[in-house]
């Protein structure tokens, strides 16, 4: 066995251990994915018990983190986590990797390939690229309440789905909400997370 796979052989084991213990966490990020409906917490421990590590990012000023493959069901998805400190795991990322960024699940396109659509400049928290889209459902709260907005112009980031809106965008939707501009109300199933320790005791 080579030396690149024992790091990656230590590593994957280091995450099977947190995962089967429930020892890690997950970022706002990959949340995002879930609430998607994209991918689900079963996936993600699926990936990080029987997946591989495909990259590690180096970073100075932040702790080494990894990218991890696997397959969850018949779906491909990509897994970047890292040491939370404590013995813990941080689960950063998960996503469905997809173009502009991968070519197929293990590869990254080469910038000269090209694509359908035109996409710049890069995500500031993962390095993804930019695609411009109008989003069908956007959850926004404005002094206390959550308003949808629909038909919103956003960058999308392609890779962890981090979504920008642009500043008049942003003062457009304070002032439509000011001006009680609304197309019509929608129901909200609420979780009541408190609830679920009461059922425990």
């Amino acid at each position: 066995m080579q030396s690149e796979d024992i790091a990656e052989f230590r590593e994957m084991e280091w995450f099977g251990r947190r995962i089967k213990e429930s020892r890690y966490t997950l970022s706002e990020h990959a949340l995002r994915f879930m609430v998607a409906g994209k991918i689900s917490v079963k996936d993600i421990e699926s990936v990080l018990l029987t997946g591989r590590v495909l990259e590690e990012y180096r970073n100075p000023m932040r702790v080494t983190s990894y990218l991890v493959y696997g397959a969850a069901g018949e779906k491909d998805v990509h897994i970047v986590c890292a040491n939370g400190g404590n013995n813990w795991l941080i689960i950063l990322f998960a996503y469905v990797p997809v173009l502009p960024v991968w070519s197929s699940p293990t590869q990254r396109r080469n910038r000269g390939e090209e694509t359908m659509t035109e996409h710049v400049g890069a995500c500031f928290f993962c390095g993804g690229a930019l695609e411009e889209i109008v989003a069908g459902n956007y959850d926004y709260r404005h002094e206390g309440k959550m308003y949808v907005i629909k038909r919103l112009p956003v960058t999308l980031c392609t890779q962890c789905s981090e979504k920008y809106i642009r500043a008049e965008v942003g003062k457009n939707i304070d002032r439509l909400i000011d001006e009680k501009t609304f197309s019509g109300t929608e129901t909200v199933h609420v979780v009541n997370y408190e609830l679920e320790k009461d059922l425990m005791l």
